[in-house]
């Protein structure tokens, strides 16, 4: 698989582990948030959630997040501030917690 020209190793190697953990969480298969289709509604809000949590655990630029995922800045973007929008929801926010806690565990970080 070759690596969009902009996007480094570190980059794609961190969006994959959050597509990892995030697939793991909802069920599915990585091979599905990692496809060009939008996929089933589960599907596209687990990459949208995977785009949030690479963005927001590991600090990289939305421009660079969009370049891993192989999607465009605006779709990113969009993805990015509707789950910050769905945090309302308590199940859903206790959710990201965890998931933040474990990329975090991940990439060595602290909580």
């Amino acid at each position: 698989m070759d690596l969009p020209e902009c996007v480094t190793d570190s980059v794609f190697l961190r969006a994959g582990i959050a597509q990892i953990v995030v697939a793991h969480a909802y069920g599915i298969a990585v091979e599905d948030i990692r496809a060009s289709r939008r996929g089933v509604p589960q599907t596209a809000l687990a990459r949208q959630v995977a785009m949030y949590l690479t963005h927001v655990v590991f600090s990289i630029r939305v421009s660079d997040v969009a370049r891993s995922f192989r999607r465009d800045r605006s779709t990113c973007f969009y993805a990015i501030q509707k789950v910050e929008d769905l945090r309302d929801d308590p199940e859903l926010n206790r959710m990201l917690g965890w998931l933040e806690a474990t990329l975090r565990g991940v990439a060595g970080e602290r909580p």
